[in-house]
């Protein structure tokens, strides 16, 4: 059913799908989206430019690790972020804030087929890439008891759609370098092994993922090249450091807690949101577990937030 789904999809992207380089062309379009490389000088220059030929049109920013704001004082138009989880293909999510009157984005979301988020403000990251960013940044210390592939089953077996290295693969290890990057100048908790190690060491080979056939798994177009799976592990304390972010966003004011457990469903396709899979591992199973990894390694992800 769902290659169906995508053969449909890329069906309709040829009949309804036109490409220019262009910026007159946006002329008479009424929503702007922006999804280029994750670099806010150049999103800024990219609305500069937008805002003299879009004259009518609302604009968004599909950035993982920017504020909205960051780009709209740079160019001085309002930037709404209208976000994706990945792949956006099959993902129904689209976190949503900014300044302003936010009802145009979730209308244009829903009229899309997705399913809105709102957030209650800002901050770099959002919901989503805060927690994944975090889970990225235990992986150093995971990768020393399991390879990605063991990790990856072991994430799926308890019932994720898809496996981290999977994901970052999907998005591209360049592009995950940057979001890291950028999300460590705001929370430098995320300093890690794991980016400025791994990461770089594939960017470096020009290994990238997915749109280069090599990344964390070899890529046969769109589907992996499955690789022999020996032993699965624990991922409990995966998920304590997510578990222990996402209690962050909401002290930060962010998201309540409902609206984070909906950006974990929508985003994953598991069942239950972060602070669901929270009371059924226990609270307390999740601070030991996060204390123990913390005095053995004394990295600030595993430092325990109040309320686990």
């Amino acid at each position: 059913m769902l290659e169906l789904e995508r053969a449909e999809l890329r069906r309709r992207d040829r009949l309804e799908i036109r490409y220019t380089t262009n910026f007159l062309d946006l002329r008479d379009c009424d929503f702007l989206l922006e999804s280029i490389k994750e670099d806010l000088g150049l999103k800024i220059e990219f609305f500069k430019k937008a805002k003299e030929v879009c004259r009518r049109a609302i604009f968004a920013t599909n950035t993982s690790s920017y504020m909205p704001s960051e780009i709209s004082e740079g160019a001085d138009v309002n930037v709404f972020l209208f976000h994706f989880s990945n792949p956006p293909i099959e993902m129904p999510l689209v976190e949503i804030s900014g300044k302003g009157d936010p009802s145009k984005y979730v209308e244009y979301a829903r009229k899309i087929g997705k399913s809105p988020v709102l957030l209650k403000k800002q901050c770099r990251g959002a919901v989503l890439n805060r927690m994944l960013c975090a889970l990225g940044v235990s992986l150093g210390y995971a990768l020393k008891i399991a390879s990605p592939y063991e990790i990856d089953a072991s994430v799926k077996l308890f019932g994720m759609k898809y496996g981290v290295f999977e994901i970052f693969d999907r998005i591209g290890l360049d592009v995950s370098l940057d979001v890291f990057r950028s999300l460590k100048e705001a929370y430098p908790r995320f300093s890690s092994e794991f980016i400025e190690g791994v990461l770089q060491q594939f960017v470096d080979s020009g290994k990238l993922g997915k749109k280069t056939g090599e990344g964390f798994y070899r890529w046969h177009g769109e589907e992996i090249v499955p690789e022999k799976v020996e032993n699965y592990v624990d991922i409990t304390l995966l998920l304590a450091v997510i578990v222990n972010e996402a209690l962050r966003i909401v002290e930060d004011g962010i998201a309540d807690r409902e609206t984070v457990n909906e950006v974990w469903r929508l985003a994953t396709r598991y069942p239950g949101g972060i602070f669901d899979i929270a009371e059924i591992l226990g609270y307390e199973n999740l601070s030991e577990q996060l204390k123990r990894a913390y005095q053995e390694t004394r990295a600030e992800i595993f430092r325990p937030f109040k309320g686990v």
